[in-house]
């Protein structure tokens, strides 16, 4: 699922459309799907998200994220150069260079393009959320996320989130087998839980269990992430276990 997609290109597009939407919103304006946060919390978390992710690529090894004061330029300026800087830094490592990364993946740098990718995607429809026009249902964001991109968004979550939740001490999200399928992409998952709370087994190619979920891979991406209403989701087989995965901590 990885290689489908080139992760740098689809980044550097959602990059571009975050720093865009910058310039049009409001950095007071609230962010619905984050409590507490305005546009410029949004902009600071993502903006040091990248730089914490170019330490790391061009150092190979773990390091703590910067503490960043909030800049006195546009939030858009200075969002667009730490993209940047991490843009240089993932051009300067090969792919396949060893580095440090908090999942139980493969310790190589090509992680940190595909994480950013997703991080920006998601955050992308929240700020495009928060600029939805006052006393209006805030926009989704779907057309947003490409579908090749959710859908490897999804991916991540199974095979990255999942057990980093876990490790983190919260309740496994699967406890009862469960398909997931992309209506529009085709891509289908199977979730099996193992015993003593280890990461849950990940079957691509198939959905099958006592429940399977599906809608477009941009709606699952966005319910996994609470983003959006599990109601758009489709759920054949038993309603409980579906919810019971869709109420739980499959992502922080």
């Amino acid at each position: 699922m990885p290689d489908l997609i080139d992760h740098l290109t689809e980044f550097e597009r959602a990059a571009a459309d975050f720093a865009a939407a910058l310039e049009r919103v409001d950095p007071a304006a609230e962010v619905p799907a984050c409590p507490g946060w305005t546009v410029a919390d949004l902009a600071l978390h993502l903006g040091t998200g990248q730089r914490w992710a170019a330490s790391i690529l061009l150092s190979g090894t773990a390091q703590k994220e910067p503490d960043v004061l909030r800049t006195t330029i546009s939030w858009a300026d200075w969002y667009a150069g730490t993209t940047a800087a991490l843009l240089a830094a993932i051009r300067a490592v090969d792919p396949d260079e060893p580095c440090w990364n908090f999942a139980p993946v493969d310790q190589r740098a090509g992680f940190w393009t595909r994480r950013r990718l997703h991080e920006t995607a998601i955050h992308l429809v929240d700020l495009l959320q928060a600029g939805a026009a006052a006393g209006e249902e805030p926009g989704t964001g779907l057309a947003v996320v490409p579908p090749a991109v959710a859908a490897d968004g999804v991916d991540e979550v199974f095979e990255v989130f999942l057990p980093r939740m876990l490790a983190r001490g919260f309740a496994p999200a699967v406890t009862r087998q469960l398909g997931v399928r992309a209506t529009d992409t085709g891509h289908e998952w199977t979730l099996t839980p193992v015993p003593q709370g280890d990461r849950p087994h990940v079957e691509r190619g198939k959905a099958v269990g006592e429940a399977v979920l599906s809608g477009t891979a941009a709606d699952l991406d966005l319910c996994l992430w609470k983003r959006l209403p599990t109601t758009a989701l489709t759920v054949e087989g038993d309603p409980a276990v579906a919810n019971d995965f869709l109420a739980g901590r499959a992502t922080p």
